[in-house]
């Protein structure tokens, strides 16, 4: 990964996100991520990474700053959570045939630790899960089991895929009960 950045935090974030160094940043962990995991595309969300930075830096100039990422390691992890969970979001848009968009500039692209009464939020929405949502979600995202290896042993004779498809509509479905759709 990237030296550490001898000038942290940044200035001038807008300047920075705009700047080489993040565009190298950001080449390198989706470079790293791509050799890690060859069947997703990353593409996408280096472009939807930077467009979120560069308009979240446009309402908020010091979002960059030592409260928020302590160090330039703490700046890169968080970068990295972003570039996966952008890659992911346009995994299933493109699955959907829809246009891939920029995620909302007043939600974190990327994710942070959760609060106590977040956590009983979301066990809470969880188990309003319908099945085979429920179990699929449990088993892929708590257990981290592979979508192929849950459709081998679930009995229910889906494949793997069917099983990706089922995950990523729990997460759909979370995302709506967590808007109050």
């Amino acid at each position: 990964m990237s030296k550490q950045n001898p000038a942290w935090p940044p200035q001038d974030g807008k300047g920075f996100i705009r700047g080489e160094s993040f565009g190298s940043l950001l080449v390198e962990i989706a470079t790293d991520l791509a050799v890690r995991y060859p069947d997703r595309d990353f593409s996408d969300a280096v472009a939807q990474v930077f467009v979120w930075f560069d308009g979240t830096l446009a309402r908020n100039r010091r979002f960059i700053n030592t409260r928020r990422f302590p160090t330039f390691a703490a700046f890169q992890a968080y970068v990295r959570q972003a570039v996966w969970n952008a890659a992911r979001m346009a995994d299933r848009t493109r699955r959907r045939r829809q246009e891939i968009e920029v995620p909302p500039l007043d939600e974190p692209i990327a994710s942070r630790e959760l609060g106590p009464e977040e956590r009983v939020q979301l066990r809470e929405m969880v188990d309003r899960l319908p099945e085979p949502h429920l179990t699929i979600f449990l088993k892929v995202f708590f257990d981290e089991e592979n979508p192929a290896w849950i459709a081998s042993t679930q009995g229910q004779g889906f494949t793997g895929d069917q099983v990706q498809r089922i995950f990523e509509e729990a997460v759909d479905m979370l995302g709506d009960m967590r808007r109050g759709c």
